[in-house]
């Protein structure tokens, strides 16, 4: 750990994010793998670790996260539909197909390679068939964008991306488009979710709850955004807001006039507009 504090102070950057990619992968080509059997809120599931990182978050008993309880109560349809961007390796993905949508499907979105190929055998470790996983990034845009080569990649932008994997950008709104419009969007993609949602437009437009883990203003600035830049897109009129911080222990409604938190934060949007909830009934009456 000192070495890499001294590293990031003595050195240029891109030195820096060499040094990274080599310990990534000395990481994991030496780490010794293996399956553990944990309860993750009210459910047994068995998991791979196969890196360092999913050992510190996933070989252990889980509470249920507060936001998937928050979202389990009855608002979201049983056979819905839920994007989960930023998937990692769907652990969450797999609570979220149990929890809040046990009748429906999940789209998880995952930028770092290793990470989707360890998903997708967790899937099928625990017999799960209802959850795609899609390798790629959330984005404004469509075509390429570079993710960082570490196990909770995050993207790369400028000079950056010179030491970075090439992967496929996805919108909110192509995946709306190539697998159905989602009942609930949740998002977790390190600081990157204010470029997400500009990529977004038309899936706001429609009846949806949206989780976003905010990472604080000092991690959005990397990208030119801060966390309150995200109410530019869900007004008061349309949406309820809900906030949870570290120092909480549950989701509270906030009001307009009170201002997001600058550091770390989870938020959820509910959908309250009658506009939203009629524009999504037109949409479905089209289907059927």
């Amino acid at each position: 750990m000192q070495l890499e504090i001294y590293a990031k102070r003595y050195l240029p950057q891109p030195i820096v994010d060499v040094l990274r990619v080599v310990k990534y992968r000395m990481d994991l080509a030496t780490f010794s793998s293996r399956v553990v059997s944990h309860r993750y809120g009210r459910h047994c599931l068995h998991m791979n670790i196969n890196d360092r990182v999913a050992g510190e978050w996933y070989d252990k008993d889980w509470e249920l996260p507060p936001e998937i309880e928050f979202l389990s109560h009855g608002q979201i349809p049983r056979p819905g539909r839920v994007f989960d961007l930023g998937a990692y390796q769907c652990l969450n993905a797999m609570l979220l197909a149990r929890e809040v949508v046990p009748e429906g499907s999940v789209v998880a979105v995952e930028a770092n390679r290793h990470n989707v190929e360890i998903a997708r055998s967790n899937l099928e470790l625990n017999g799960v068939d209802n959850i795609d996983v899609v390798h790629g990034l959330a984005s404004s845009s469509i075509g390429k964008a570079h993710a960082d080569l570490s196990f909770n990649s995050r993207a790369k932008q400028g000079i950056e991306a010179l030491v970075s994997e090439a992967v496929d950008a996805l919108s909110i709104d192509q995946l709306s488009q190539l697998k159905g419009p989602p009942d609930l969007v949740y998002m977790d993609i390190e600081g990157f979710e204010i470029e997400a949602l500009k990529g977004a437009t038309q899936t706001l437009q429609r009846w949806c709850h949206w989780f976003v883990e905010l990472h604080g203003d000092d991690m959005l600035a990397r990208y030119g955004a801060r966390n309150a830049d995200i109410l530019k897109f869900f007004g008061i009129q349309d949406f309820a807001r809900f906030v949870y911080q570290a120092t909480e222990n549950k989701f509270r409604q906030v009001t307009e006039s009170e201002p997001l938190p600058a550091e770390r934060c989870f938020v959820i949007f509910a959908p309250r507009s009658a506009r939203l909830i009629n524009h999504t009934l037109g949409e479905r009456a089209q289907r059927q």
